[in-house]
């Protein structure tokens, strides 16, 4: 009787084990994300200097939320943005794609924006949806003016950009020119951006600014 009992339970247990499915539960582990977060930000900057090197660009500072910028050309010093000046911009816009290095060892690169009409045709990005003229609006030193309602508004809702854009600007005069370069952590993250301009999880994005125009 007892060893019939004894099958039983065996074939019992034996038919769930191989009927059940295993079931893996993704538990939030707030120190993983840490540590995720520390070694994304040492790949993003080692992809910044490896930028900034094949540019041969070798002056490079940080903002306070650790944004990088350089100054390119210091523009007429006689004519520098002060707060409620209308400022008049060009840009572009790049981000850094999973392949650090392309076949001539420099960043590789995907170009996603910019204002000025001539660039977008030679880039092959041009919008006939967009208006191609200067990026207007009334400066001051946080870049909180920055237009939301614009062919560029995504980058109204990047804090950090608006603040980095500000600082920067700061150090320049009318006609000069500065590059901005942002971690993934200051801009979409891991998740990427998925309205337009769609922008991949973990790319590091580099804008060229242009300060054209400073009317006081």
């Amino acid at each position: 009787m007892m060893k019939n009992i004894f099958c039983f339970v065996l074939f019992i247990g034996l038919f769930f084990s191989c009927d059940m499915e295993e079931v893996y539960i993704d538990v939030y582990d707030p120190e993983q994300e840490r540590i995720d977060s520390i070694n994304q930000r040492k790949s993003d900057v080692e992809i910044i200097y490896s930028y900034l090197e094949s540019n041969e660009i070798q002056t490079v500072d940080t903002t306070n939320e650790g944004v990088f910028y350089s100054v390119l050309d210091y523009g007429n010093p006689e004519i520098i943005p002060v707060n409620n000046d209308i400022i008049s911009l060009n840009l572009s816009a790049f981000y850094t794609t999973d392949s650090i290095y392309n076949e001539v060892d420099s960043i590789d690169l995907v170009f996603f924006d910019t204002n000025i009409q001539s660039v977008a045709e030679n880039a092959g990005i041009v919008d006939e949806s967009k208006f191609y003229v200067p990026l207007t609006y009334t400066y001051n030193g946080n870049g909180t003016f920055f237009p939301v309602v614009s062919d560029h508004g995504y980058l109204a809702l990047l804090s950090d950009f608006k603040k980095a854009l500000g600082f920067s600007l700061s150090k320049i005069g009318e006609n000069g020119k500065i590059k901005i370069l942002m971690p993934s952590g200051n801009g979409y993250g891991e998740n990427g951006n998925v309205n337009t301009p769609v922008i991949p999880g973990n790319s590091v994005l580099i804008f060229d600014i242009h300060l054209i125009k400073i009317r006081k």
